[in-house]
Protein backbone atom coordinates (compact mmCIF):
# COMPACT_ATOMS: atom_id res chain seq x y z
CA UNK A 1 0.00 0.00 0.00
CA UNK A 2 2.95 2.51 0.63
CA UNK A 3 4.77 1.73 -2.81
CA UNK A 4 1.67 2.31 -3.90
CA UNK A 5 0.99 5.94 -2.39
CA UNK A 6 4.63 6.52 -3.02
CA UNK A 7 4.25 6.02 -6.62
CA UNK A 8 1.22 8.12 -6.90
CA UNK A 9 2.58 10.76 -5.49
CA UNK A 10 5.77 10.92 -7.68
CA UNK A 11 3.58 10.52 -11.04
CA UNK A 12 1.71 13.45 -9.25
CA UNK A 13 4.45 16.15 -8.75
CA UNK A 14 5.82 14.40 -12.38
CA UNK A 15 2.71 15.90 -13.91
CA UNK A 16 2.61 18.97 -12.11
CA UNK A 17 6.31 19.80 -13.34
CA UNK A 18 5.75 18.78 -16.55
CA UNK A 19 2.92 21.36 -16.77
CA UNK A 20 4.96 24.01 -15.72
CA UNK A 21 7.73 22.51 -18.33
CA UNK A 22 4.91 23.22 -20.90
CA UNK A 23 4.28 26.62 -19.81
CA UNK A 24 7.46 27.56 -19.46
CA UNK A 25 7.49 26.50 -23.75
CA UNK A 26 4.64 28.66 -24.59
CA UNK A 27 6.36 31.50 -22.67
CA UNK A 28 9.66 30.63 -24.47
CA UNK A 29 7.24 30.99 -27.71
CA UNK A 30 5.54 34.34 -26.80
CA UNK A 31 8.89 36.26 -26.04
CA UNK A 32 11.34 34.92 -28.82
CA UNK A 33 8.62 35.66 -31.78
CA UNK A 34 9.19 39.29 -31.32
CA UNK A 35 12.74 39.38 -29.88
CA UNK A 36 12.19 39.37 -26.66
CA UNK A 37 10.91 43.10 -26.96
CA UNK A 38 8.98 43.55 -23.99
CA UNK A 39 7.18 47.14 -25.02
CA UNK A 40 5.99 48.80 -27.98
CA UNK A 41 7.87 49.02 -31.20
CA UNK A 42 9.22 51.92 -33.87
CA UNK A 43 6.52 52.42 -36.81
CA UNK A 44 7.86 50.07 -39.67
CA UNK A 45 9.71 47.72 -37.59
CA UNK A 46 6.81 44.82 -38.48
CA UNK A 47 5.72 46.59 -41.19
CA UNK A 48 9.12 45.51 -42.88
CA UNK A 49 8.62 41.53 -42.88
CA UNK A 50 5.65 40.28 -45.06
CA UNK A 51 5.17 37.11 -46.79
CA UNK A 52 2.82 33.67 -46.02
CA UNK A 53 5.60 32.44 -43.26
CA UNK A 54 5.46 35.37 -41.20
CA UNK A 55 1.42 35.43 -41.46
CA UNK A 56 1.23 32.55 -40.42
CA UNK A 57 3.69 32.73 -37.71
CA UNK A 58 1.66 36.03 -36.32
CA UNK A 59 -1.66 33.93 -36.13
CA UNK A 60 -0.55 31.41 -34.47
CA UNK A 61 0.88 33.17 -31.83
CA UNK A 62 -1.38 35.49 -31.70
CA UNK A 63 -4.63 32.90 -31.35
CA UNK A 64 -2.72 30.72 -29.44
CA UNK A 65 0.26 31.69 -27.46
CA UNK A 66 -0.76 35.57 -26.63
CA UNK A 67 -2.12 36.05 -23.07
CA UNK A 68 -2.51 31.72 -22.52
CA UNK A 69 0.84 31.21 -21.34
CA UNK A 70 1.30 33.90 -18.40
CA UNK A 71 -2.07 32.75 -17.52
CA UNK A 72 -0.93 28.53 -17.45
CA UNK A 73 2.21 29.75 -15.15
CA UNK A 74 -0.10 31.93 -12.97
CA UNK A 75 -2.61 29.23 -12.11
CA UNK A 76 0.84 26.77 -11.53
CA UNK A 77 1.93 29.38 -8.94
CA UNK A 78 -1.82 29.51 -6.95
CA UNK A 79 -1.46 25.50 -6.98
CA UNK A 80 2.01 25.78 -5.51
CA UNK A 81 0.91 27.69 -3.12
CA UNK A 82 -2.36 25.30 -2.30
CA UNK A 83 0.51 22.61 -1.79
CA UNK A 84 3.13 24.77 0.34
CA UNK A 85 -0.22 25.60 2.80
CA UNK A 86 -0.36 21.70 3.15
CA UNK A 87 3.43 21.58 4.43
CA UNK A 88 4.50 20.63 7.85
CA UNK A 89 6.69 23.85 7.95
CA UNK A 90 4.45 26.36 6.39
CA UNK A 91 3.85 29.45 8.19
CA UNK A 92 2.76 33.23 6.99
CA UNK A 93 5.53 34.53 7.55
CA UNK A 94 8.11 32.00 6.20
CA UNK A 95 5.88 32.18 2.91
CA UNK A 96 5.62 36.60 3.51
CA UNK A 97 9.38 36.28 3.23
CA UNK A 98 9.63 33.74 0.57
CA UNK A 99 7.55 36.03 -2.14
CA UNK A 100 9.99 39.42 -0.81
CA UNK A 101 12.92 36.87 -1.94
CA UNK A 102 10.82 36.64 -4.83
CA UNK A 103 10.07 40.22 -5.28
CA UNK A 104 13.83 40.84 -4.76
CA UNK A 105 15.05 38.49 -8.22
CA UNK A 106 11.84 39.95 -9.65
CA UNK A 107 13.53 43.59 -8.68
CA UNK A 108 16.83 42.13 -10.57
CA UNK A 109 15.43 40.75 -13.48
CA UNK A 110 13.05 43.63 -14.47
CA UNK A 111 16.62 46.04 -14.73
CA UNK A 112 17.54 43.41 -17.58
CA UNK A 113 13.96 43.23 -19.46
CA UNK A 114 10.84 44.89 -18.77
CA UNK A 115 8.84 41.60 -19.35
CA UNK A 116 9.44 40.07 -15.90
CA UNK A 117 6.62 38.96 -14.01
CA UNK A 118 8.16 37.33 -10.63
CA UNK A 119 8.07 41.11 -9.57
CA UNK A 120 4.06 40.93 -10.34
CA UNK A 121 3.98 37.57 -8.35
CA UNK A 122 5.40 39.03 -5.40
CA UNK A 123 2.53 41.67 -5.85
CA UNK A 124 -0.44 39.62 -5.93
CA UNK A 125 1.17 36.93 -4.12
CA UNK A 126 0.69 39.02 -0.90
CA UNK A 127 -2.95 39.73 -1.50
CA UNK A 128 -3.23 35.81 -1.70
CA UNK A 129 -2.46 35.81 1.91
CA UNK A 130 -5.42 37.22 3.29
CA UNK A 131 -7.41 35.41 0.47
CA UNK A 132 -6.02 31.94 1.51
CA UNK A 133 -9.48 31.66 3.74
CA UNK A 134 -12.20 32.30 1.07
CA UNK A 135 -14.92 29.06 0.60
CA UNK A 136 -14.45 27.53 -1.96
CA UNK A 137 -17.31 29.30 -3.51
CA UNK A 138 -16.41 32.43 -2.68
CA UNK A 139 -13.04 31.58 -4.77
CA UNK A 140 -14.36 30.32 -7.62
CA UNK A 141 -16.83 33.27 -7.78
CA UNK A 142 -13.87 35.87 -7.46
CA UNK A 143 -11.37 33.84 -9.81
CA UNK A 144 -13.53 34.23 -12.98
CA UNK A 145 -15.01 37.42 -12.11
CA UNK A 146 -10.77 38.65 -12.32
CA UNK A 147 -10.10 36.09 -15.23
CA UNK A 148 -12.84 37.92 -17.91
CA UNK A 149 -11.00 40.67 -16.31
CA UNK A 150 -13.93 42.30 -14.59
CA UNK A 151 -12.63 45.61 -13.31
CA UNK A 152 -10.83 46.56 -16.75
CA UNK A 153 -14.75 46.24 -18.12
CA UNK A 154 -16.30 48.25 -16.05
CA UNK A 155 -13.36 51.00 -16.59
CA UNK A 156 -13.65 50.74 -20.11
CA UNK A 157 -17.37 51.43 -19.87
CA UNK A 158 -17.24 54.06 -17.82
CA UNK A 159 -14.90 55.57 -19.76
CA UNK A 160 -17.07 55.49 -22.81
CA UNK A 161 -19.95 57.34 -21.12
CA UNK A 162 -17.28 59.57 -19.99
CA UNK A 163 -14.20 59.74 -22.90
CA UNK A 164 -11.15 60.57 -21.47
CA UNK A 165 -9.02 63.78 -23.25
CA UNK A 166 -7.06 61.88 -26.15
CA UNK A 167 -3.34 62.10 -26.26
CA UNK A 168 -1.90 65.66 -27.75
CA UNK A 169 -0.17 65.16 -31.02
CA UNK A 170 2.93 66.06 -28.93
CA UNK A 171 2.50 63.67 -26.48
CA UNK A 172 2.28 61.27 -29.03
CA UNK A 173 5.61 62.80 -30.91
CA UNK A 174 7.33 62.07 -26.86
CA UNK A 175 6.14 58.42 -26.97
CA UNK A 176 6.99 57.79 -29.98
CA UNK A 177 10.43 59.16 -29.44
CA UNK A 178 11.05 57.54 -26.13
CA UNK A 179 10.10 54.34 -27.99
CA UNK A 180 12.62 54.84 -30.82
CA UNK A 181 15.51 55.73 -27.85
CA UNK A 182 14.58 52.55 -26.28
CA UNK A 183 15.19 50.55 -29.03
CA UNK A 184 18.32 52.21 -30.50
CA UNK A 185 19.48 51.58 -26.86
CA UNK A 186 19.03 47.90 -27.24
CA UNK A 187 20.49 47.72 -30.20
CA UNK A 188 23.73 49.70 -29.78
CA UNK A 189 23.79 50.23 -25.98
CA UNK A 190 25.85 48.68 -23.37
CA UNK A 191 24.94 46.61 -20.58
CA UNK A 192 24.98 49.97 -17.88
CA UNK A 193 22.74 52.18 -20.42
CA UNK A 194 20.16 49.01 -20.19
CA UNK A 195 19.85 48.90 -16.30
CA UNK A 196 19.49 52.95 -16.39
CA UNK A 197 17.21 52.86 -18.91
CA UNK A 198 14.79 49.90 -17.37
CA UNK A 199 14.98 51.52 -13.72
CA UNK A 200 11.89 53.98 -14.96
CA UNK A 201 10.07 51.65 -17.00
CA UNK A 202 9.22 49.30 -13.74
CA UNK A 203 7.05 51.93 -12.62
CA UNK A 204 5.50 51.91 -16.40
CA UNK A 205 5.53 48.05 -15.70
CA UNK A 206 3.01 47.92 -12.93
CA UNK A 207 1.05 50.96 -14.78
CA UNK A 208 0.29 48.45 -17.63
CA UNK A 209 -0.46 45.74 -15.82
CA UNK A 210 -3.62 48.01 -14.33
CA UNK A 211 -4.48 49.06 -17.65
CA UNK A 212 -4.27 46.17 -19.57
CA UNK A 213 -6.55 44.24 -16.56
CA UNK A 214 -3.26 41.27 -16.29
CA UNK A 215 -2.65 42.03 -13.07
CA UNK A 216 -6.38 41.45 -12.08
CA UNK A 217 -5.75 38.02 -14.81
CA UNK A 218 -3.07 37.26 -12.74
CA UNK A 219 -4.36 37.00 -9.23
CA UNK A 220 -7.92 35.33 -10.59
CA UNK A 221 -5.46 32.40 -11.92
CA UNK A 222 -3.60 32.55 -8.45
CA UNK A 223 -7.16 31.23 -6.64
CA UNK A 224 -8.23 29.15 -8.93
CA UNK A 225 -5.08 27.43 -8.72
CA UNK A 226 -5.37 27.75 -4.70
CA UNK A 227 -8.69 26.01 -5.12
CA UNK A 228 -7.23 23.14 -7.23
CA UNK A 229 -5.00 22.00 -4.61
CA UNK A 230 -7.91 22.71 -2.43
CA UNK A 231 -10.00 19.77 -4.52
CA UNK A 232 -6.84 17.87 -5.24
CA UNK A 233 -7.12 18.13 -8.61
CA UNK A 234 -3.58 16.96 -9.09
CA UNK A 235 -3.20 15.03 -5.82
CA UNK A 236 -5.90 12.30 -7.35
CA UNK A 237 -5.53 12.38 -10.81
CA UNK A 238 -7.89 8.73 -11.15
CA UNK A 239 -10.43 10.34 -9.26
CA UNK A 240 -10.06 13.41 -11.18
CA UNK A 241 -9.48 12.28 -14.55
CA UNK A 242 -13.34 12.66 -15.64
CA UNK A 243 -13.67 16.10 -14.66
CA UNK A 244 -10.51 17.17 -16.13
CA UNK A 245 -11.93 15.30 -19.27
CA UNK A 246 -15.05 17.22 -19.43
CA UNK A 247 -13.31 20.54 -19.09
CA UNK A 248 -11.05 19.61 -21.46
CA UNK A 249 -14.19 19.34 -24.58
CA UNK A 250 -16.16 22.03 -22.88
CA UNK A 251 -13.12 24.44 -23.13
CA UNK A 252 -11.91 23.00 -26.83
CA UNK A 253 -15.64 23.78 -28.34
CA UNK A 254 -15.93 27.05 -26.58
CA UNK A 255 -12.23 28.08 -27.86
CA UNK A 256 -13.49 27.16 -31.58
CA UNK A 257 -17.05 29.05 -30.68
CA UNK A 258 -15.49 32.26 -29.53
CA UNK A 259 -12.87 32.28 -32.57
CA UNK A 260 -16.18 32.02 -35.09
CA UNK A 261 -18.06 34.29 -33.10
CA UNK A 262 -15.21 36.91 -32.88
CA UNK A 263 -13.42 36.89 -36.09
CA UNK A 264 -16.42 37.79 -38.58
CA UNK A 265 -17.39 40.19 -35.62
CA UNK A 266 -13.86 41.74 -36.75
CA UNK A 267 -14.31 41.88 -39.87
CA UNK A 268 -17.96 43.59 -40.14
CA UNK A 269 -17.47 46.00 -37.03
CA UNK A 270 -13.53 46.66 -36.99
CA UNK A 271 -12.88 49.39 -39.65
CA UNK A 272 -12.97 52.75 -39.67
CA UNK A 273 -12.26 55.10 -36.47
CA UNK A 274 -12.21 53.36 -33.05
CA UNK A 275 -15.44 52.22 -31.45
CA UNK A 276 -14.91 52.02 -27.80
CA UNK A 277 -18.51 49.50 -28.33
CA UNK A 278 -16.36 47.50 -30.30
CA UNK A 279 -13.50 47.49 -27.99
CA UNK A 280 -15.07 46.54 -24.73
CA UNK A 281 -16.67 43.58 -26.88
CA UNK A 282 -13.32 42.37 -28.61
CA UNK A 283 -11.85 42.50 -25.52
CA UNK A 284 -14.61 40.37 -23.54
CA UNK A 285 -14.22 38.19 -26.19
CA UNK A 286 -10.35 37.85 -25.96
CA UNK A 287 -10.28 37.40 -22.10
CA UNK A 288 -13.06 34.80 -22.80
CA UNK A 289 -10.92 32.94 -25.12
CA UNK A 290 -7.92 32.97 -23.40
CA UNK A 291 -9.32 31.73 -20.48
CA UNK A 292 -10.89 28.53 -22.44
CA UNK A 293 -7.73 28.19 -24.36
CA UNK A 294 -5.78 28.18 -20.81
CA UNK A 295 -8.07 25.36 -19.20
CA UNK A 296 -7.75 23.50 -22.92
CA UNK A 297 -4.26 23.23 -21.92
CA UNK A 298 -4.11 22.73 -18.79
CA UNK A 299 -6.47 19.62 -18.90
CA UNK A 300 -5.27 18.52 -22.21
CA UNK A 301 -1.50 18.11 -21.25
CA UNK A 302 -2.57 16.69 -17.73
CA UNK A 303 -4.32 14.36 -19.79
CA UNK A 304 -1.49 13.60 -22.45
CA UNK A 305 1.36 13.38 -20.21
CA UNK A 306 0.10 10.59 -18.20
CA UNK A 307 -0.05 8.43 -20.99
CA UNK A 308 2.51 5.98 -21.38
CA UNK A 309 3.62 6.53 -24.63
CA UNK A 310 4.27 10.59 -23.47
CA UNK A 311 6.25 9.14 -20.96
CA UNK A 312 9.64 10.70 -22.26
CA UNK A 313 8.47 14.00 -22.88
CA UNK A 314 6.67 13.92 -19.43
CA UNK A 315 10.03 13.59 -18.63
CA UNK A 316 11.78 16.06 -20.97
CA UNK A 317 8.98 18.74 -19.46
CA UNK A 318 9.05 17.96 -16.13
CA UNK A 319 12.83 18.42 -15.78
CA UNK A 320 12.27 22.30 -17.17
CA UNK A 321 9.34 22.18 -14.58
CA UNK A 322 11.74 21.08 -11.61
CA UNK A 323 13.97 24.30 -12.41
CA UNK A 324 11.40 26.67 -13.42
CA UNK A 325 12.46 29.74 -11.66
CA UNK A 326 16.47 28.89 -13.49
CA UNK A 327 14.79 28.30 -16.71
CA UNK A 328 12.13 31.47 -16.93
CA UNK A 329 15.84 33.46 -15.81
CA UNK A 330 17.61 31.77 -18.36
CA UNK A 331 15.63 32.37 -21.55
CA UNK A 332 15.71 35.72 -21.01
CA UNK A 333 19.64 35.36 -20.85
CA UNK A 334 19.44 33.66 -23.73
CA UNK A 335 17.27 36.22 -25.60
CA UNK A 336 19.51 39.14 -24.59
CA UNK A 337 22.04 37.43 -26.02
CA UNK A 338 20.66 36.58 -29.29
CA UNK A 339 18.76 39.28 -29.89
CA UNK A 340 20.13 42.81 -27.67
CA UNK A 341 23.16 44.65 -29.02
CA UNK A 342 25.47 43.30 -26.11
CA UNK A 343 25.19 39.95 -28.01
CA UNK A 344 24.10 38.64 -31.39
CA UNK A 345 21.94 42.17 -32.17
CA UNK A 346 18.89 40.04 -34.07
CA UNK A 347 16.19 42.35 -32.74
CA UNK A 348 14.05 43.50 -35.45
CA UNK A 349 16.47 41.74 -38.05
CA UNK A 350 15.07 38.41 -38.61
CA UNK A 351 11.76 37.47 -39.33
CA UNK A 352 9.28 36.54 -36.74
CA UNK A 353 8.81 33.21 -38.15
CA UNK A 354 12.62 32.49 -38.07
CA UNK A 355 12.15 33.55 -34.26
CA UNK A 356 9.62 30.95 -33.60
CA UNK A 357 11.01 28.41 -34.71
CA UNK A 358 14.21 29.05 -32.82
CA UNK A 359 11.60 28.25 -29.85
CA UNK A 360 12.83 24.52 -30.33
CA UNK A 361 16.63 24.47 -30.44
CA UNK A 362 16.83 27.05 -27.19
CA UNK A 363 13.86 24.86 -25.65
CA UNK A 364 16.22 21.97 -26.07
CA UNK A 365 19.12 23.35 -24.71
CA UNK A 366 17.26 24.26 -21.97
CA UNK A 367 16.21 20.23 -21.50
CA UNK A 368 19.90 18.98 -21.63
CA UNK A 369 20.94 21.48 -19.53
CA UNK A 370 18.39 20.54 -16.55
CA UNK A 371 19.32 16.57 -17.25
CA UNK A 372 22.67 17.28 -16.45
CA UNK A 373 21.88 19.52 -14.03
CA UNK A 374 19.36 17.42 -12.13
CA UNK A 375 22.11 14.60 -12.22
CA UNK A 376 24.54 16.48 -10.28
CA UNK A 377 22.29 18.55 -7.89
CA UNK A 378 18.67 18.51 -5.77
CA UNK A 379 17.55 21.85 -7.17
CA UNK A 380 18.34 24.37 -9.62
CA UNK A 381 21.10 27.36 -9.15
CA UNK A 382 18.01 29.83 -8.31
CA UNK A 383 15.74 27.59 -6.57
CA UNK A 384 18.35 26.78 -4.49
CA UNK A 385 19.60 30.24 -3.29
CA UNK A 386 15.97 30.92 -2.85
CA UNK A 387 15.16 28.20 -0.77
CA UNK A 388 18.19 28.76 1.50
CA UNK A 389 17.70 32.19 1.65
CA UNK A 390 13.92 31.28 3.16
CA UNK A 391 15.46 28.73 5.85
CA UNK A 392 18.19 31.47 6.77
CA UNK A 393 20.45 28.54 6.40
CA UNK A 394 22.30 26.83 3.47
CA UNK A 395 20.88 23.65 1.79
CA UNK A 396 22.23 20.32 0.60
CA UNK A 397 22.93 20.81 -2.89
CA UNK A 398 25.15 18.24 -4.25
CA UNK A 399 23.95 14.98 -5.16
CA UNK A 400 25.60 12.02 -3.11
CA UNK A 401 26.40 9.08 -5.71
CA UNK A 402 26.66 6.04 -4.23
CA UNK A 403 28.67 3.50 -6.14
Amino acid sequence: MKTTTAATATERLLIVDGLRGFALFGILIAHITYWFNAGPMPDGVIQKFDGIPFQIAATFEGIFVSGKFYTFFSFLFGLSFALQMKSRDFTIARFGWRLCLLGLIGLIHSLHWRGDILSIYFVVGLVMIPLRRLTDKWLVVLAFLLILNLPSRIREVYHWIKPVAEASPQQRKIEEANTRQYWDMLKSGNYVELIKSNIPAIATKFDFQFDSGRIYITLGYFLLGLLAGRRRWFADLSENRSFLRRWFKISGWATLGIIAVAVPFGLMFGQGPPKPWFNIVMGTLFDAHSMFLTFFYITGMTHLLQKKSWASLLQHFSVIGKLALTSYLGQTLIGIVLFYGLGFNLLGEINPWICLLLTFPVYGLQVVFSHWWLSKFYYGPVEWLWRSLTYGRWQPMRRVIIS
